[in-house]
């Protein structure tokens, strides 16, 4: 894989390649021509991607010759409509992979010769391994240093199992972080009131090790932090926590995020209070905007923080609520909801391939029905 955003992919990048005689790798591969329409030149396409999807990942690029593996000349690719060649592919892959295969992304670049080339980016899977299925052909490929090939029967028994343990993999990680919003091995405390604790991690965080330069310039900053007039930094074993004042009456925060030297985040804020009604009953209400807003604001400045590291995504995200049971949902019109029953819900585990309001919809969704309510249908996150 090409280490820089698919995005900033140039014909200068791509003249590196070949200027410094890169050669193909496990995570890289070259390609002269683009597929053409044969039976036999889909198989072999739908082969190339999911050798990549099923071992760690990588870009597959079209319009660069190659050598014995080596990069050797970028020689462009010449077509009518490139809108329409995307279109095919993604259709191939669409229609000729299972189980669906996520977060591939596309990148036709056209050079100063007039000439275009392709590069696709495909995620590692977390449900892989993906099979071919176009006209029945049912075969696993991985990949290895220079070139894929057929899995066998030891292989697949590995690739399921590894499969079935990356959904508890990343739970453990959002417990931890719930772990943290307690108060354990932290140096700031959240106090016992409702609180969202939100993990976003890229789908391929097990298939490979990061050491990332994160810093306080870099890292990223707790949600509402304008509201609190700022925030403080620690630098940490894991990377760099983030958050804000604290209030020196109570000793607590309201709001932090970790940025994790490995390539993902935490953060973890307050959504509620007790205040008092005037009545001499305390009055526990949780505010929507406090999740919402601030929901949409930690993943996505978590996606465009990570983005100049090259880290993108596919996303695997993961919200729990926690400390509500006996909290309502303050609802527009001055209303209330029923208390919520629970103290500590896990809303989802999302696995998105580009974070915006719409990829969140579950866990708003699910958000609303912890307090025995129904989300208007297509409410905005700014709605009051």
């Amino acid at each position: 894989m090409i280490d820089q955003p698919l995005d900033t992919i140039d014909e200068a990048a791509l003249m590196r390649l070949i200027d410094n005689q890169v050669g193909e790798r496990r995570d890289l591969e070259f390609k002269r021509d683009l597929p053409g329409g044969r039976d036999d030149d889909k198989k072999e396409f739908l082969a190339d991607v999911t050798a990549l999807a099923n071992s760690q990942g990588g870009d597959l690029i079209y319009g660069i010759d190659e050598r014995d593996g080596i990069a050797a000349g970028l020689l462009g690719l010449r077509v009518d409509s490139p809108d329409d060649e995307l279109l095919r592919l993604e259709n191939i892959i669409r229609d000729g992979v299972a189980p669906r295969l996520i977060g591939v992304r596309m990148k036709w670049g056209t050079l100063a010769s007039g000439a275009g080339v392709l590069v696709i980016r495909i995620p590692a899977s977390l449900a892989s391994p993906h099979r071919v299925i176009f006209k029945n052909s049912g075969k696993f490929y991985s990949r290895n240093s220079r070139q894929k090939y057929e899995m066998d029967v030891h292989e697949l028994r590995h690739a399921f199992t590894e499969a079935d343990q990356l959904s508890t993999r990343f739970r453990a990680l959002h417990h931890h972080a719930i772990q943290m919003a307690r108060g354990v091995d932290m140096p700031v405390f959240m106090g016992g009131e409702p609180r969202a604790i939100v993990s976003v991690t890229p789908l391929d965080y097990f298939r490979k090790t990061l050491d990332l330069p994160v810093v306080f310039e870099n890292a990223i900053a707790p949600v509402r932090a304008a509201q609190y007039r700022g925030f403080d930094a620690i630098d940490t074993l894991e990377g760099v926590l983030m958050h804000v004042p604290v209030d020196r009456e109570h000793g607590l925060v309201g709001s932090w995020s970790m940025t994790h030297r490995t390539g993902r985040a935490d953060h973890a804020w307050l959504i509620g209070a007790v205040r008092d009604n005037g009545g001499g009953e305390p009055d526990r209400r949780v505010w929507i905007p406090r999740f919402e807003e601030c929901l949409l604001e930690a993943t996505v400045s978590t996606q465009n923080r990570f983005r100049p590291f090259n880290v993108e995504g596919p996303w695997v995200i993961q919200a729990t609520i926690f400390g509500v049971r006996n909290y309502a949902l303050a609802l527009p019109h001055d209303y209330a909801s029923r208390p919520a029953f629970r103290d500590r819900a896990l809303l989802g585990e999302l696995r998105v391939d580009h974070i915006d309001e719409a990829a969140l919809e579950p866990l708003l969704r699910n958000f609303w029905l912890l307090f025995g309510e129904r989300r208007p249908e297509g409410r905005a996150i700014a709605a009051r």
